[in-house]
């Protein structure tokens, strides 16, 4: 049910977008359906985990299915950067009239009600195509835990992450989409020009921050289930 309610939201989202004339902010559309893939693709990998017959072809179909989850997957977390959109907009001023120690504020904030819907807008979008990759990342990790076992689910989870990190860099600097990736020659590209001490860097800073957003998702998940925290 709980993911019912995520794809309404996502749907009523969507029409709060182009119903308000925001085209600016179609981008946001975009980037939440990307974000929902890895959903539906973790969905049906987790339909063929449990079913009996054909456990060979099945399990063959899963693996498939998870390449290209992991190909999607990075959309998710990369969605958390389109704050960056805010950076134009002007959320406060300096008072030129601030006297230190006086009752005068050193900062007024602006009162355009546009500027902070935009930020509500960008913030809703990012949260709701966030969380629904972690729930697809929760899902494999689930599947994985039962194949093989808990130490390895949560290698699972950090090799993700940090491909993740990487994938964001990609993104965002280098500019490559999902499906540049699978192209051989940007392959190479990777190979022998974006992989270098400055793509290092930035995976392992975007890399982390998806894990520890991850981390802390999950240690909600686990507190909802507890049934003594009262």
């Amino acid at each position: 049910m709980g993911i019912s309610y995520l794809a309404v939201l996502t749907i009523v989202y969507f029409g709060w977008i182009i119903l308000s004339g925001n085209i600016h902010l179609f981008y946001m559309i975009w980037n939440v359906f990307l974000s929902w893939i890895p959903l539906i693709i973790a969905l049906q990998m987790n339909k063929l985990s449990k079913k009996s017959g054909k456990k060979i072809r099945n399990n063959i179909i899963v693996l498939l299915l998870g390449l290209v989850w992991l190909l999607f997957y990075p959309n998710s977390p990369y969605i958390t950067t389109d704050f960056i959109h805010l950076s134009t907009k002007k959320f406060y001023f300096s008072n030129p009239n601030y006297i230190p120690y006086g009752l005068e504020p050193r900062v007024l904030y602006n009162k355009d009600l546009k500027v902070w819907l935009e930020f509500i807008n960008i913030a809703i979008g990012v949260w709701l195509g966030y969380v629904v990759g972690f729930i697809s990342l929760y899902i494999n990790q689930r599947l994985i835990r039962k194949k093989a076992n808990n130490f390895i689910s949560w290698i699972f989870v950090f090799v993700v992450n940090m491909l993740s990190g990487f994938a964001i860099y990609l993104g965002r600097f280098i500019r490559w989409n999902s499906w540049d990736v699978i192209k051989p020659k940007n392959i190479i590209a990777i190979l022998t020009k974006d992989i270098n001490s400055q793509s290092l860097k930035y995976t392992l800073i975007f890399g982390v921050f998806c894990l520890v957003l991850y981390l802390i998702n999950y240690s909600i998940i686990k507190l909802a289930k507890e049934k003594n925290y009262d």
